[in-house]
């Protein structure tokens, strides 16, 4: 078969392909004017630079997502869509503003951030002017990708500095602005981190023994994993079968350990909406409080009777990264998915340390004894 016989093969076989399979021209992302109506709700407003944009899967669906990066006006915009069919659907933004968009680069001799950009390094493909670095990373107990990135903010008497940011499908759960009174900070204008693919958690200032530090990911937020600190992590909570009025339910939930190893522990869960809970034949170290019976309330400092069902779990010498179940019978009162609060304390030293507390960016609500707990129904 001679060269010009190979060509009309070739020819045949590149016509039949184009005739099977679809094209190509398929738009990658929304156009300008659809962005601007689904970020902003309006067609006409600044002009939308596109920087950059990426294919990944950001939720449980297994459906991909699109991330979105492009500024408008004095704001950088990470968002993310979905094609359905024909169609995009909006999903959410991370919008962030900065009075002077523009190249900046970090002179690491004058620990600053300097106007302009540097020969021979170049920006990444997937970053912007305010938010310099886009990490995209598995969570612990997660089979698809969260959102971190470095962004950069201009606040005085810091002048210009970054900090790292997290998102789980859409919702923050990093904010490293709370690390703006950080010595390192003041003095290095710039919170590196990097992330650990095995332990699937990010230490900041890696590079610097003084400072650095690990964050892992507890289910609802990012926290510094702090020494002689444990750090229970929800798994998972099954109800068998789930919840209906005036039938019991079997309630399992399963913690790991995120944390270092803790001699004592203790697990409260709280349920607001009433019922009545018993305990199952295998628990240990657990106690239960029903309605009236005398609880502790850390913000009036003195003991009061409960006013719904809580159950109290003593748990002793929890090594890292091993899981702890606990198991109860509740029977719900109301048709409402019943709300069930849950906190972790342990003792340092004299001082009595809670997670979640006051400083948590996930959402919680105090329990009756007053402290910050938790919405495990809020967690899949």
């Amino acid at each position: 078969m001679n060269f010009y016989s190979y060509r009309i093969i070739f020819l045949i076989f590149t016509l039949f392909l184009f005739g099977f399979f679809p094209s190509c021209s398929q738009k990658e992302h929304p156009s300008e004017k659809e962005i601007r109506v689904f970020v902003y709700g309006k067609e006409e407003g600044d002009p939308i630079r596109i920087l950059g944009q990426k294919q990944i899967n950001l939720d449980e669906s297994p459906e991909m997502e699109t991330l979105v990066l492009f500024q408008s006006g004095q704001s950088e915009v990470l968002s993310a869509f979905r094609k359905e069919g024909s169609s995009w659907a909006f999903l959410w933004k991370l919008e962030f503003f900065q009075k002077n968009l523009g190249p900046m680069h970090y002179d690491g001799k004058q620990n600053a951030w300097i106007p302009g950009s540097v020969a021979g390094a170049e920006k990444l493909t997937f970053s912007g002017d305010c938010l310099r670095r886009v990490v995209l990373a598995e969570l612990p107990g997660d089979n698809f990708n969260s959102v971190f990135v470095e962004v950069l903010s201009e606040e005085p008497p810091l002048g210009l500095f970054s900090v790292p940011m997290g998102y789980r499908k859409g919702k923050k759960i990093w904010d490293g602005f709370q690390l703006k009174e950080h010595e390192e900070l003041k003095r290095s204008k710039r919170v590196e981190f990097e992330y650990n693919a095995k332990e699937k958690s990010f230490r900041i200032f890696p590079t610097n023994p003084n400072y650095s530090q690990e964050f892992v990911f507890n289910g609802w937020e990012m926290i510094a994993n702090l020494p002689m600190q444990p750090v229970p992590s929800f798994v998972s909570l099954e109800m068998e079968p789930i919840f209906e009025k005036g039938k019991e339910s079997l309630v399992t939930l399963q913690l790991k350990n995120r944390g270092n190893y803790v001699s004592l522990t203790y697990l409260s869960l709280s349920l607001p909406d009433a019922g009545s809970i018993r305990l199952a034949n295998e628990t240990q170290g657990v106690r239960l409080y029903k309605k009236g019976d005398i609880v502790y309330n850390i913000i009036q400092n003195k003991k009061i009777p409960a006013e719904y069902p809580l159950l109290e779990v003593t748990k002793e010498g929890w090594a890292n990264n091993f899981r702890y179940g606990i198991k109860f019978y509740y029977t719900p009162i109301t048709t409402d998915n019943p709300r069930i609060l849950f906190r972790s304390t342990y003792k340092f030293y004299q001082e009595i340390i809670s997670i979640p507390n006051q400083y948590s960016i996930a959402p919680y609500e105090r329990d009756q004894q007053g402290f910050p707990s938790y919405i495990l129904n809020q967690v899949k």
